[in-house]
């Protein structure tokens, strides 16, 4: 019960970012409105006409229905659902797995949420957590026939939702492949859990079955050839951060975490490795070795991490640190019911009546509920660009692209936002010397841009070169976002190599 009362708490605070859901929330309105799928980098005014394949197209017509139905509070409150859910069934299987040891239950799903607590944005992935975690616990439940096989048949179900909600759905037939590999492989090790042989068949049989019905999407086999376009697609860190390993990003502290939770789970497993199931060594290290080449793996290894922690843990026989606890004292059982309280009253259905503290609470302008959406949402900033349009095309930061589409798509197409396949590599190491300062004036001009809206803290290094150059002027300001209009010559475009080296 405490558990779930601060993941309704703590999860709860995380308001919708502005990156990956209101561009999303405007596909979603088209496709709802013209009942087709787009196929190009509508919205954008440099890649317009680019080939673009919306994977999440799924996601995004929920998005867009709930919109409808009860604006960022309707969203918002889904992804707290999904949240709670999926990690009150990693918690439920680690109870499962550790025979009722609730410290050791405890302790796996604190591994689990430790590593993973950044990437609860309100974003197309957010509905692949419920899937992802729903198929480990079947194959782990299966293989160790604590379950029947039949369990197996919701697996094709899960990835036909899977594949057309988030581009996370070859981690399905990845998972039940390896258990499938792992339940071989404890038969021939003569392991004692080692599961019989119509069980290591109907793990086989699930996988490829998982791997056709991901064929059934728009797409078709397309959606493979997407994934691993984007998979090997190289961008700079300073562009897309989730690609960057946790070994790069020492200084992070959720990287910090990951690499701490990697250590106790290398340690313990060598320990016992040779108890655990072979299914289970091979979830951690893929997923490990997953995780240290991109941070975006970091949620899914979180969630096998845990559960095959505290098993390893409780099997580990001489170890003391976790012991059959007793039953809890009144103390927790009230504080579990204050955390719960407080849980239930900062959800969004609840909060949007309360009068929270102005640190809770996220931007302000002309959007309903404002408040719900992340202090670094251009609310402001992009109602005054509606209201006095550049004579040319604009800058904008990234991240302000999302928002840009859904408030302004037709009206002011942007130069750049989180769609991130959609734009070349060039035009990203581009817009990197931008922000940083670097030849910016040249670059600008290569675009014919005359205005500029970026973020004050992410967008530094460029304000400061903008404010000392007389030619631009500034025309907004507010506590997030600045817009600069040129109102002098600029520097002349040249086909001469920029001086800022690219960024790879």
């Amino acid at each position: 019960m405490l558990f779930f009362a601060l993941a309704m708490a703590g999860g709860s605070l995380w308001l919708v970012t502005p990156e990956d859901f209101w561009w999303q929330l405007k596909i979603g309105d088209l496709i709802r409105q013209t009942g087709t799928i787009p196929q190009n980098g509508i919205f954008s005014a440099t890649q317009a006409n680019t080939p673009f394949f919306y994977q999440s197209w799924l996601a995004e017509v929920v998005f867009s229905w709930l919109y409808q139905l009860g604006d960022l509070v309707a969203n918002l409150q889904l992804r707290n659902l999904l949240l709670i859910s999926s990690y009150g069934l990693l918690l439920w299987h680690c109870l499962r797995r550790v025979k009722g040891n609730s410290r050791a239950a405890l302790l796996g799903i604190l591994f689990s949420v430790i590593v993973a607590f950044d990437s609860w944005q309100v974003r197309p992935q957010m509905f692949a957590w419920l899937l992802f975690a729903a198929t480990f616990v079947i194959i782990s439940e299966v293989a160790t026939e604590r379950w029947s096989i039949k369990a197996l048949s919701a697996l094709p179900l899960i990835e036909i939702l899977w594949v057309n909600l988030h581009s996370s759905f070859t981690l399905g037939p990845l998972l039940v492949g390896i258990a499938a590999l792992g339940a071989m492989l404890d038969r021939r090790r003569d392991h004692p859990d080692a599961p019989i042989y119509p069980t290591m068949r109907a793990l086989w049989i699930a996988s490829g079955v998982m791997l056709a019905t991901s064929l059934i999407n728009p797409r078709g086999w397309g959606v493979w050839v997407e994934g691993w376009s984007m998979l090997t697609a190289l961008f700079s860190p300073a562009v897309l951060s989730e690609q960057a390993s946790p070994l790069t990003t020492l200084s992070n502290p959720v990287s910090q975490l990951m690499l701490a939770v990697l250590l106790v789970a290398v340690v313990t497993l060598l320990v016992i490795w040779q108890k655990m199931r072979s299914a289970d060594l091979l979830i951690i290290s893929v997923l490990a070795l997953l995780t240290l080449t991109g941070a975006h793996y970091q949620i899914w290894f979180g969630m096998v991490a845990g559960p095959i922690i505290a098993e390893a843990l409780v099997r580990r026989g001489r170890l003391k640190l976790i012991k059959r606890n007793p039953a809890a004292p009144k103390a927790v059982a009230v504080l579990a019911i204050a955390c719960a309280v407080i849980g239930l009253l900062v959800q969004p259905i609840i909060r949007i009546w309360l009068p929270l503290p102005e640190a809770l609470n996220g931007a302000t302008g002309n959007l309903t509920h404002a408040e719900l959406a992340s202090g670094s949402t251009p609310i402001q900033a992009v109602e005054f660009l509606q209201a006095n349009q550049p004579n040319q095309a604009y800058f904008n930061d990234m991240g302000y692209g999302s928002y840009l589409i859904w408030k302004a798509g037709e009206q002011l197409p942007v130069f750049i936002d989180p769609r991130v396949e959609l734009y070349p590599r060039e035009q990203w190491n581009e817009y990197s010397c931008i922000m940083a300062g670097k030849d910016w004036e040249r670059l600008l001009a290569k675009y014919s841009l005359d205005t500029i809206l970026i973020d004050r803290e992410l967008g530094n290094d460029l304000v400061r070169a903008v404010q000392t150059n007389p030619a631009w002027q500034e025309l907004y300001a507010d506590q997030q976002s600045l817009i600069f209009k040129r109102t002098a010559q600029a520097a002349q475009a040249s086909n001469q190599p920029v001086s800022c080296p690219a960024t790879n």
